[in-house]
């Protein structure tokens, strides 16, 4: 499952620095706190298998959103579907017949091709930006799937929705008044489809448009903006539209009066431009950004796609590293130190304190596992008192509670309810257990506490 490069002292390090975490957990030294990166769902390769997200298997998600109830959906791309990770950890087939098409009709039997990006209003239905099939698709709270706006043709063409034409569209997000806007990635373009089923230019211009066509930069109102493969979109509570302008490198914003803005990047335009550094946002650099999303608290995430880094634009207006090494392949581990294969679509869990993020080429969903100490503002509504981490494992976990009282019981057993390994009368609120050795399957770790108080969790080994 591991396609690592240049690795065997990242992985030292990584554990190095997971024991040492460990040990400040069970000794009560502090150490400054990490986030830390583990795998949600995914085998690493291509592949088309729903279950439990131990086995679930995926073939390039691009888009990612959540549900109120925390449910995670996924446009999985090169399957021509949209996927579903419930909050019981099973994957499902939300949408599509998995066969590339262009059919209406019951969400099982209608057919996408090649679906990016997705997006939910408050009423539970669903908006797919349907690439190649140029065009913008709804899967209503009743599972019917119809075609919200396009022809099927590439082109440009503002109008009412079934005259309307796009230029594989990208990204979408909505506002709070029910208007849909897209990234249309080969026409340079934010388009715009209203509650009355018009279709409009909202920002970005020129005369260069197509696939591989040569987009520009600049900043200014609506039409006179200029944009280079916009992808993906957020919008904040104020209806600020967040833009991944992928090959000009940068953040883009629109506010509600149209006026377009770079809110980090700089340097060259071009597939072959773009770079890596932190720092202020107008010195930062990216290099092919397709994704980004605005939290509640402005903090903007970036899926910098070709840094192989997920980034962070903080409101005191810094560009930072959230997570990854820089380099290429498949790894957990604490933020910094994990790797990834061109990270694209994330989305944040409020409730779990968790960011989502989809790794593109891993064929896999990734978690970056938030610390209190990044400053985030975001911490979980209702913390979970047991805890493992990291799960899936490979090697060590940490296992931590709620320390109720003394003479705590810890017990972890096979899904067939076989005990493999007890301890009683812990003292402790954390241990590090060793599970190299396991078969890879699903346990169930339970903690008894001496007042009679029992919680248990799903353990995932690799």
């Amino acid at each position: 499952m591991k396609k690592i490069s240049k690795l065997s002292s990242v992985r030292s390090v990584g554990v190095s620095i997971l024991i040492l975490s460990i040990f400040s957990m069970i000794s009560g030294n502090t150490l400054e706190a990490q986030n830390y990166v583990t795998t949600y769902a995914g085998t690493g390769s291509p592949g088309f298998v729903n279950g439990d997200t131990s086995v679930a298997s995926f073939n390039r998600p691009f888009g990612i959103c959540i549900d109120p109830e925390g449910n995670i959906y996924l446009a999985d791309a090169y399957n021509h579907v949209i996927r579903k990770i419930g909050v019981d950890g099973i994957v499902s087939t939300f949408a599509g017949s998995g066969t590339a098409g262009y059919l209406d009709g019951p969400a099982a039997d209608a057919k996408f091709n090649q679906p990016i990006n997705i997006c939910l209003d408050g009423e539970g239905n669903m908006y797919v930006s349907d690439f190649i099939n140029q065009r913008i698709r709804k899967i209503s709270s009743d599972m019917m799937v119809t075609t919200v706006a396009g022809t099927g043709i590439a082109g440009l063409q503002d109008g009412p929705v079934d005259q309307a034409q796009f230029n594989y569209p990208r990204g979408i997000c909505l506002d709070d008044t029910g208007n849909i806007y897209i990234g249309d990635s080969w026409n340079h373009r934010i388009r715009r489809i209203s509650a009355d089923s018009m279709v409009t230019t909202w920002a970005g211009g020129g005369t260069s448009i197509g696939v591989q066509s040569v987009g520009a930069f600049l900043d200014g109102s609506d039409t006179s903006a200029r944009f280079y493969t916009p992808c993906e979109l957020s919008v904040d509570q104020d209806n600020h539209i967040f833009v991944a302008d992928a090959y000009n490198h940068r953040i883009r914003k629109i506010d509600p009066s149209r006026m377009v803005t770079t809110v980090a990047g700089s340097g060259d335009s071009g597939p072959t431009a773009g770079g890596f550094q932190n720092g202020p946002a107008p010195d930062a650099m990216f290099k092919v950004p397709t994704a980004c999303h605005v939290t509640t608290s402005g903090v903007i995430f970036v899926g910098d796609g070709e840094n192989q880094r997920v980034r962070k634009i903080g409101t005191d207006g810094m560009v930072t590293t959230f997570a990854g090494s820089g380099y290429v392949g498949f790894e957990n581990g604490p933020d910094t130190l994990a790797i990834f294969n061109f990270p694209r679509g994330c989305v944040m869990d409020y409730v779990l304190n968790r960011l989502y993020v989809v790794d593109y080429y891993n064929h896999a969903v990734r978690i970056i596992h938030i610390s209190p100490a990044t400053g985030m503002g975001e911490s979980p509504s209702t913390p979970e008192k047991l805890d493992i981490f990291p799960n899936p494992a490979r090697n060590h976990i940490a296992i931590s509670w709620e320390k109720v009282n003394q003479g705590t019981n810890l017990k972890i057993l096979t899904s067939a309810g076989k005990t493999i390994l007890q301890r009683s009368d812990l003292n402790l609120s954390c241990i590090q257990i060793d599970v190299s050795g396991w078969e890879p399957g699903i346990y169930v770790v339970e903690i008894l506490h001496k007042e009679g108080l029992t919680e248990n969790k799903k353990l995932i080994v690799l």
